[in-house]
């Protein structure tokens, strides 16, 4: 279905601005968050994902795709190695699901125990250049040069969290985990950070070039069309889905690839795009962007898949693709 253009997402100047030039805080506690516990805690989702995950070390992570036998994305997840568990993060709504589906993959002979904490704990998303430093004011820990996925404890007040790099917005990007019982003293440790709106998060994420639930992460694609290569193992052993990634990593044939689209007028997500007369993709995201107008993610056929291309949305708007993403 395509969107109406009257409901193209636009961005809050104020905020935008303040996760570009300062520090903005998101409260993604709608993400699931799962933990993983026991000897078999890693091969679990080994077998059941794409990236290598036995070979990550208490304070490392990683992102790994959750797909199917055909494989065919079910979720994008991030897996935080702990001391004694795994911390998994999941798309908003999607804790039980994972831990549903985890938990019916479970061979007899499999010592792990799959837990949902989505409703027992929170999550504080921090965005922009100055995020570092309030951590390292809040928490006295500096994570300033923490390698991307890093998770470490610190603790805010009486408080026990986690703290991890996450992918950037705005110049950085962190994740902080506490329990429920403690999300009031952890929003007002990071009050300072001007609270972020979806609607300005989604034109973040779209300048960034970020796949989206229910946007461009669906079993209608495929991670690597999805320019999900670093949480792809080409080296791995046996998954689920694995022979239809290795088969299209061997022949570099992919069937399209996610692009950004940039026009001059606003864009509508559904809106089918044409290259001479021929329908070659169809807009997944779109909004409208401060510093570059109006934008848009697009899975564009790989034949025409090239930067500087030019396009044509079915409302005959002109459409320029160009390569992900769009901030420098």
């Amino acid at each position: 279905m395509t969107q109406a253009v009257s409901s193209i997402i636009t961005a809050d100047e104020t905020i935008y601005r303040a996760a570009l030039e300062s520090v903005v805080r998101y409260d993604t506690s709608a993400r699931g968050r799962v933990r993983l516990t026991n000897r078999d805690r890693a091969e679990l989702l080994q077998r059941l994902t794409t990236n290598d995950l036995v070979r990550l070390t208490p304070g490392q992570g990683t992102r790994t795709v959750l797909i199917n036998s055909h494989a065919r994305i079910l979720d994008l997840l991030t897996v935080y190695a702990l001391p004694e568990h795994l911390l998994v993060t999941t798309s908003p709504g999607q804790g039980g699901t994972l831990a549903r589906y985890l938990q019916g993959r479970i061979f007899f002979q499999d010592k792990v125990a799959v837990e949902d904490l989505s409703e027992s704990t929170i999550q504080l998303d921090l965005y922009g250049p100055e995020a570092a430093a309030l951590i390292r004011q809040v928490t006295s820990v500096d994570p300033t040069d923490w390698p991307l996925h890093h998770i470490q404890a610190a603790s805010i007040d009486t408080a026990q969290v986690w703290i991890a790099r996450t992918l950037p917005i705005g110049g950085n990007g962190f994740s902080i985990f506490a329990e429920r019982g403690d999300a009031e003293i952890v929003q007002q440790a990071f009050a300072a950070a001007q609270p972020l709106d979806a609607a300005t998060f989604e034109v973040l994420r779209i300048e960034q070039g970020y796949p989206g639930p229910r946007h461009e992460l669906s079993t209608d694609y495929i991670p690597l069309e999805t320019g999900l290569n670093d949480a792809v193992s080409f080296s791995k052993g046996c998954y689920v889905g694995q022979e239809i990634i290795a088969r299209m990593d061997s022949r570099n044939r992919l069937a399209k690839r996610l692009m950004g689209l940039r026009a001059e007028q606003p864009l509508a997500i559904g809106s089918a795009l044409r290259h001479e007369d021929k329908e070659v993709g169809s807009i997944t995201s779109a909004a409208q962007s401060p510093r570059y107008g109006s934008l848009g993610l697009a899975y564009i056929r790989t034949a025409q898949a090239e930067p500087g291309a030019r396009l044509q949305t079915t409302d005959g708007i002109g459409v320029e693709l160009v390569e992900l993403p769009f901030v420098g």
